[in-house]
C-alpha cells in the first residue's frame, strides 16, 4: 500500500522506492547465498536407505500383525507388513519384515518375530469369533413425547403389531359410516 501524504506523490513515491530498494537488496543477497545453500543441501542429502526392500514377492506383505508389548501402556499394537528385505546370503542375515503400526510407528521384524506377530493376530481373530464382544445397548426413552403416547416394550414385536391392528379395527368403522362407505 502506498502511503500518500499531504504533498500528494512525494511521500508515496519515497515509500515505493524504499520497498523496491529492499527487494533488490534481498534478491542480490539470495543470489550470493544460493551456492552455499545448494552445497549444504547436497551434504544433507539422504542416501536411499530402502535399497533392497521389496513391496511384493512374499506372501506376508499386506498381512495384519499384532505385536504384544507387556510393559507398555498400550500392550497391544495392530499393524501391517508393508515390505520385506530378502535374506542376505553374503552376510548370513535373515529376512526382515517392515511393519507399520496403526498408531504410525514402524519397525523391522526378523523372521521369528514376524511369525509370532502373524500368529498373535490370527489368535486374536479366532478369539473374537468364538467370543464376540458384547456391546451394551443404552436404554432409550423418548422424553419429548407425552408419557401416555410413549412406546413401551410391550408395544413392540408381534404382540405390539396385533394390539395396534385391533385398536385400528375398533377405530375404523365410525369414520367409514360417516363417510358413507
Amino acid at each position: 500500500v502506498v502511503n500518500q501524504g499531504e504533498g500528494g506523490e512525494g511521500e508515496g513515491a519515497v515509500a515505493t522506492d524504499k520497498g523496491a530498494l529492499a527487494e533488490a537488496e534481498l534478491k542480490q543477497r539470495l543470489r550470493e547465498l544460493l551456492p552455499i545453500i545448494s552445497a549444504d543441501m547436497a551434504d544433507d542429502e539422504v542416501v536411499n536407505q530402502d535399497e533392497g526392500w521389496l513391496d511384493e514377492g512374499h506372501e506376508w506383505v499386506g498381512r495384519q500383525v499384532l505385536r504384544v508389548f507387556p510393559e507398555a501402556a498400550n500392550p497391544q499394537s495392530l499393524g501391517k507388513i508393508t515390505r520385506w528385505l530378502p535374506p542376505n546370503e553374503e552376510t548370513s542375515e535373515g529376512a526382515l519384515f517392515h511393519v507399520v503400526h496403526d498408531d504410525g510407528d514402524a519397525e523391522d521384524l526378523e523372521l521369528g518375530e514376524a511369525e509370532a506377530a502373524l500368529e498373535a493376530f490370527a489368535q486374536k481373530e479366532r478369539d473374537e469369533l468364538l467370543h464376540p464382544p458384547v456391546l451394551a445397548q443404552p436404554h432409550y426413552e423418548n422424553r419429548l413425547e407425552r408419557k401416555a403416547l410413549r412406546i413401551k416394550p410391550s408395544a413392540l414385536g408381534l404382540a405390539g403389531a396385533r394390539d395396534e391392528l385391533l385398536d385400528f379395527e375398533e377405530w375404523l368403522p365410525p369414520p367409514l359410516r360417516r363417510g358413507g362407505a
